[in-house]
């Protein structure tokens, strides 16, 4: 999936790339400070009790004259008045309990420091001339930078003509060969692709915030390397866990779907390993342990020819919301994955679940692969006695060195994009 198989593949003409994450244009305004009376607020107060103005220092100038603001408990509302003034970086603002009833007030612990204030709407007097303003939200950007990934393989003369027992067989032509250098050659793939796939996983990004580069290479220039797709996930995002359940899952996949409303997709994809698939199986067996049901799916067959078996592998909830697992082998492989469950001894990876968001954003994949145009798969060879095409049989033919063989080089350029990061997220066990 990650290395183009789902068509998801941009080009770019630079080495690094940009993308701005939409963010809702409402949202809610810290309170960094609250007067009543030309007063601090205290846990006796009974602010704007008789109709009269509460001072409010908040961060942004967010509201205009006449808007309706609602404290953390919707129950209590207040009216501004006029328009706010600046107070150093803060904003103050006038207001007015929007009841208009001499007798209520707001509680003092909604208007302490930290507390938050989000708008109703918007209220006037006949023949005014004030009016409330729109707010616009900056996109927030992210960056990310490509990494140059290289691999070379050498084939001695003496291979080059080697037979082996085993053909090999081309799957894209139907040919087979059983020559030791068409098989380096796809061996030589196989771990291109692998190594591309671990790194748009597992990379970590090394680019400071100002674009600079501390890693240098071995001829002094800059070593770039761009962030992964797991590094891309919010930590907020992440949860860790020791036992999986349904309450925990189901509480977690409403926490990521929050950040979905409004896409009109709310299917999410979860990568996970062997113990992971267990897990999500077990889960859901218990919660089925509980329900009066008619089995017709896990025991089948008739006499002594009775099967039992089945796995959950989908799960749809309430609210439209549904998930799905597949298999992710990198997760599973014992080779990079050391660290193993005290118990099961089983890889701690294979129990992590990463949820990945696989809807569209205004048409476009929300996880996509980048890769520098022209340079996405780069290869080329140094000859010497012999090259791909065969040996070399006359003293007219120019070669690159006095090598018996020849070396095969691959070099890519790619990196990937989470488009909207805040509907991915894991469940790690910790």
């Amino acid at each position: 999936m990650l290395t183009g198989g789902l068509g998801n593949v941009m080009t770019i003409d630079q080495p690094s790339f940009e993308w701005s994450v939409m963010i809702d244009a409402d949202r809610a305004v810290t309170i960094r400070d609250a007067k009543w009376n030309g007063a601090a607020i205290t846990s006796t107060s009974t602010a704007g009790l008789g109709n009269t103005p509460i001072m409010l220092w908040l961060e942004d100038n967010w509201f205009g004259p006449g808007a309706i603001l609602e404290f953390d408990n919707k129950e209590f509302q207040v009216r501004v008045s006029g328009a706010p003034y600046q107070d150093g970086n803060l904003w103050v603002y006038t207001c007015f309990v929007a009841d208009g009833q001499p007798s209520s007030y707001i509680p003092a612990e909604y208007l302490e420091a930290g507390k938050q204030v989000s708008r109703l709407a918007s209220a006037y007097e006949e023949y005014s001339e004030e009016g409330d303003i729109l707010n616009y939200n900056t996109h927030f950007k992210m960056r990310n930078y490509l990494t140059t990934i290289r691999i070379n393989y050498d084939i001695t003369g003496s291979a080059y003509s080697t037979v082996m027992a085993i053909a090999l067989k081309d799957p894209a032509t139907g040919k087979t060969s059983y020559l030791w250098a068409d098989y380096q050659e796809w061996k030589a793939l196989r771990e291109w692709y692998k190594r591309c796939e671990r790194m748009m996983v597992y990379m970590k990004t090394n680019v400071n915030k100002d674009g600079s580069c501390n890693l240098k290479g071995t001829n002094g220039r800059p070593v770039f390397i761009g962030a992964g797709l797991l590094e891309q996930i919010a930590p907020s995002n992440r949860r860790y866990y020791t036992r999986l359940t349904g309450e925990m899952l189901e509480d977690f996949l409403f926490d990521l779907s929050y950040n979905c409303l409004g896409t009109n997709e709310r299917k999410f994809v979860a990568l996970t390993g062997e113990m992971g698939m267990r897990e999500f199986d077990r889960i859901l067996k218990e919660k089925v342990a509980t329900m009066n049901l008619m089995d017709t799916v896990f025991v089948t067959g008739s006499g002594d020819n009775l099967t039992f078996g089945g796995q959950f592998k989908t799960y749809k909830m309430t609210n439209g919301i549904e998930l799905t697992l597949k298999y992710f082998p990198l997760y599973d492989d014992t080779t990079y994955n050391r660290e193993l469950h005290p118990v099961t001894l089983k890889p701690k990876e294979s129990y992590r679940m990463t949820f990945l968001d696989l809807g569209r954003r205004d048409g476009e994949a929300n996880i996509v692969k980048v890769v520098r145009k022209d340079r996405e798969f780069v290869t080329w060879y140094t000859g010497g006695a012999v090259a791909p095409s065969g040996y070399a049989k006359s003293k007219d033919t120019l070669r690159s060195n006095g090598k018996d063989g020849y070396t095969v080089f691959f070099l890519g350029e790619m990196g990937i994009m989470l488009r909207d990061p805040r509907a991915c997220g894991e469940l790690i066990l910790e």
